[in-house]
């Protein structure tokens, strides 16, 4: 059997060295907290007599998100299912308000209308989350093994210094 054919490895891979857990819990945060931003933003654009954009704000929290999922896998270990859960949260309020029903409006007559207007934002969403998801993963981990390859070649080098000190004293 072959390094890359070693379920161990694979499952590292796809659940990383953390859980699901933490994934989760950053997924609805950032649901949360995309989702309000959107308001935010547009409360302060209203107090500075600015009209914000929906796209701009939209493209702002996407790549806030994009560099969680790395950091995700860089610092925590992430694997890449769970970075794709980290990456839906956000991207699905994202898309619920640019491309969504009204917020915060449901027709409690008829809610049918209402429902189908959710499956394009969360379809689009599970399509972004898997490739940002991904992506951030394959970023984050090529991050982490350089970072782990740095300290071994600064302990070499101050290794060699010693060594020259001790030599020429």
């Amino acid at each position: 059997m072959t390094t890359d054919d070693d379920p161990g490895r694979l499952r590292s891979i796809a659940l990383g060295e953390t859980g699901f857990e933490r994934a989760a819990v950053w997924c609805a945060v950032g649901f949360a907290v995309s989702y309000v931003a959107f308001d935010a933003v547009a409360l302060a654009g209203g107090l500075a007599g600015v009209t914000p954009a929906a796209p701009g704000v939209a493209a702002v929290l996407a790549a806030l998100s994009a560099g969680g999922v790395t950091a995700f896998a860089v610092f925590a270990g992430g694997g890449v299912l769970p970075a794709m859960l980290l990456a839906f949260g956000p991207f699905t309020a994202i898309l619920l308000r640019t491309v969504g029903p009204q917020p915060y409006t449901v027709p409690l007559a008829d809610p049918l209308p209402f429902l189908r207007a959710l499956v394009d934002p969360f379809g689009l969403a599970v399509a972004a989350a898997l490739a940002v998801g991904a992506v951030g993963y394959a970023v984050g981990r090529g991050i982490a093994r350089v970072d782990a390859d740095e300290p071994a070649d600064a302990e070499r080098d101050s290794a060699g210094s010693d060594e020259r000190a001790d030599a020429s004293g």
